[in-house]
């Protein structure tokens, strides 16, 4: 058997091997750059690309990262130093190519080290299209590119409630419709809009055409900035409808003009220029970085944006580059100037590709003095303090973690906080939710809806368990797969020297494998093999202390030997609840549903939370541990919250937090910074649930009988709907009239007479 100390050398002999031969196919690359412009990228050890950019001289820029001396400090370079492995280079005709291929391998490869900024769905902005007869406002996600959809956008807004008082003050004086095209389409008498004096009505009434087309023309220059040529406009109609005697016409411009100039002096004049600006400051300490933007319109101060950028192990310049790339990329509105604290390498060239989105010239300035230099100077400070004040807010979120990890003594800070809720109507339509905060904040990509599919109607506790028992399966499946990843990474590291435990990689793996297979076997097992929720196995599996522990009447006394307590607990939990799975007949108990089969997806977004929160007291609580433990998650943090009143007063609501093992729930006050997050999360997780049952529940009433009926293809049905009116009209109607439908065959007829029978005389039209 090899000593440690042997087996150590030896992997050290190798791990400098193949770095002396690393950095001999990066040298050689180096050697051999190309004097041009064009895209770079760099390759880690394991193969994957970390970082993309940009050069208008590929050698000159290429080789800067790898220069030694003392006067270069970029935080990126011992970093390259250590992980890359090899690099690539792809030639490009002109820097606009290179900032055109730039982006595309970025979206390609999503490399580590370049700059992110969320998603383009989370940003906001506002459409109007004037080629529409009566062109409405919307707030959109996702723009499409101008050039294919030849609307308007303005924007992008950072939050959705900035958009949303935009769109409320428009709606408020300038009354375009806000409907889509099929409600307008369908739409037989005014809607509120119109009784609140929000709209014109132009699906129900007849509208003057030129008005309308007035009044988007004015919300376009509003949303523009356009405020004094609009003020000017908005004045001469108020006089030139006086003149002509229409007062109610006359005042409507008048509370027009009242709005553009309540909005004109909440902004700040910062020039006279007559050009749109957007101004870039940055600011960072380490590796953290905040950037800045001041959006400029008509020399006035309309917007200001936040970005913070984290791990930044980037200069400055390129941190600004790839955050231009990234903000610029995709906009659809474009200003005429970008003013920047310090130019970028292919200014040119991505300059020009913005001009050609834009259609118009947009200028990239750094400037070095005159009031574009006040302007940055401004950005900057205002990224300085938006950083200041991010920080000061994540100490708060820090000491608000940790008085919440010592409230509920949980092993580690409940950064991701998961929260359960079960929500039906009279006891149909059962949806469950999973809402999930991450540092406080909604994480809407782990936002999970479950259609209750194996419970009776009504029955909560089985709904929770049904529900539970799917989403502990996939983040089973997540984490079981991820320690497989792991278990191949470990056996591809030692098959280059002898391993330590003496046991081949093949081996390994399939010991792994055997676990994993052992453990979904045992997440199949019936409930009466699995427990329904008793006998967890020792104190300390749940991610709590052994006093909080005792979940039922089979567990180890806790550590304070108050076994009476965990006695009541179990007399309490049966007479105040069914137990955890009940069935649908006279109440007695059932065999708790098997777990929904595994849904393909189980990747990290599947992945377990560090705290699960349920909305319910103990019985719910009960459930919850049941679901746990019947698939093997024992070290899952998991507490009820139940707002109960108290017992004193008898009509005050106080949050209640109740513990595995605990007799009373713990009361959280409204002072409490800890009930901050689980209250968000409950009131989230509650939020979501009734959305999701009220869409399956439109869903329902939607959905025609004909669906159900086999032998009835969607065509049929569309035609069977059409030609006669509604589902009623077709039970109604005789033989000879559906086989009348154009498409109606005498074998449809068959199928649907199985369902819907011949009506009586009577009743036929």
């Amino acid at each position: 058997m090899l000593d440690r100390r042997d087996v150590s050398t030896e992997a050290s002999k190798h791990e400098d091997g193949a770095s002396r031969e690393r950095e001999g196919i990066v040298e050689a690359k180096l050697a051999s750059l190309p004097v041009k412009p064009g895209c770079y990228l760099f390759i880690d050890k394991a193969g994957a690309v970390v970082y993309v950019g940009k050069a208008k001289n590929l050698r000159s820029r290429v080789r800067s990262y790898f220069q030694e001396g003392g006067s270069d400090n970029r935080y990126f370079i011992p970093i390259l130093r250590r992980i890359i492995a090899d690099l690539e280079t792809v030639v490009t005709a002109t820097e606009k190519e290179a900032a055109v291929l730039e982006n595309q391998l970025i979206k390609q490869h999503q490399p580590r080290f370049n700059v992110k900024l969320r998603d383009d769905k989370d940003f906001l902005w506002i459409r109007i299209d004037p080629r529409k007869e009566w062109p409405l406002l919307e707030a959109v996600r996702r723009p499409t590119p101008e050039k294919a959809d030849r609307a308007r956008y303005f924007g992008p807004y950072h939050s959705a409630s900035s958009a949303r008082r935009t769109l409320h003050l428009v709606n408020k004086h300038f009354q375009l419709r806000t409907c889509s095209d099929a409600e307008m389409a369908s739409r037989r008498r005014p809607c509120l809009q119109y009784q609140i004096k929000r709209c014109l009505a132009p699906c129900v009434y007849e509208v003057d055409r030129p008005l309308y087309a007035e009044m988007v023309r004015s919300v376009s220059m509003f949303l523009e900035g356009r405020h004094d040529e609009l003020t000017g406009e908005l004045t001469q109609r108020m006089r030139d409808a006086s003149k002509d005697l229409s007062f109610e016409l006359a005042a409507i411009y008048r509370d027009q003009l009242r709005a553009v100039e309540a909005v004109r002096e909440e902004q700040r004049v910062v020039h006279a220029r007559d050009v749109d600006q957007d101004v870039i400051g940055i600011y960072r300490e380490g590796t953290l970085v905040e950037v800045e933007v001041l959006l400029v319109r008509r020399g006035r101060l309309s917007d200001t944006l936040s970005f913070s950028l984290r791990n930044m192990e980037l200069p400055d310049e390129e941190v600004l580059s790839g955050f231009l790339s990234e903000y610029y990329g995709a906009a659809p509105e474009l200003p005429d100037e970008i003013l920047l604290p310090l130019m970028i390498e292919g200014a040119d060239g991505f300059a020009e590709l913005l001009s050609e989105q834009r259609g118009r010239k947009v200028v990239l300035l750094a400037p070095q003095r005159g009031p574009r230099v006040d302007l940055v100077q401004m950005a900057m400070e205002n990224a300085a303090h938006a950083f200041r004040e991010k920080q000061r807010s994540t100490d708060d979120l820090e000491a608000r973690l940790e008085e919440l990890r010592e409230r509920l003594r949980l092993p580690t800070l409940p950064r991701r906080i998961e929260c359960c809720d079960i929500s039906h109507l009279g006891g149909g339509d059962t949806v469950g939710s999973i809402v999930a905060l991450t540092d406080g904040q909604p994480d809407k990509k782990r936002y999970r809806s479950f259609r209750v599919k194996s419970t009776a109607d009504g029955d909560d506790y089985g709904a929770m368990y049904e529900v539970l028992a799917r989403r502990f399966r996939r983040g089973k499946a997540a984490r079981d797969r991820a320690a497989m990843t792991a278990t191949r990474d470990d056996a591809s590291a030692a098959a280059a020297v002898v391993s330590v435990e003496e046991m081949p990689a093949e081996e390994m793996l399939a010991e792994a494998e055997e676990e994993l297979a052992a453990a979904e076997h045992v997440a199949e097992l019936p409930a009466e093999h699995r427990g329904a929720g008793e006998g967890l196995e020792a104190p300390g599996d749940l991610g709590v202390p052994a006093a909080l522990e005792a979940a039922s009447d089979r567990v180890a006394p806790d550590a304070s030997g108050d076994a009476e307590a965990d006695e009541h607990l179990a007399a309490a939990s049966a007479a105040a609840a069914p137990p955890p799975v009940r069935g649908a007949g006279q109440g007695e108990a059932a065999e708790a549903p098997p777990p929904a089969p595994a849904a393909p997806s189980t990747g990290p977004e599947w992945d377990l939370p560090d705290l699960l929160v349920v909305d319910g007291g103990r019985g719910q609580l009960q459930v919850a541990l049941s679901a746990a433990h019947d698939l093997g998650l024992h070290g899952l943090p998991i507490v009820g919250l139940a707002k109960e009143r108290e017992t004193a007063t008898g009509d005050k609501l106080v949050d209640r937090v109740y513990l595995p093992g605990q007799k009373n729930g713990i009361p959280l006050r409204s002072t409490s910074s800890a009930l901050f997050f689980l209250a968000r999360a409950r009131d989230e997780a509650h939020r979501f649930a009734n959305h999701a049952r009220k869409r399956l529940g439109k869903a329902r009433r939607l959905r025609s009988e004909l669906e159900d009926i086999p032998g009835i293809g969607p065509a049929t049905r569309k035609a069977l709907l059409r030609e006669l009116g509604s589902m009623e009209a077709v039970r109604k109607a005789t033989d000879e009239q559906i086989l009348a439908v154009a498409g109606v065959s005498r074998r449809h007829l068959t199928a649907l007479r199985k369902i819907v029978p011949v009506p009586a005389p009577d009743e036929t039209p």
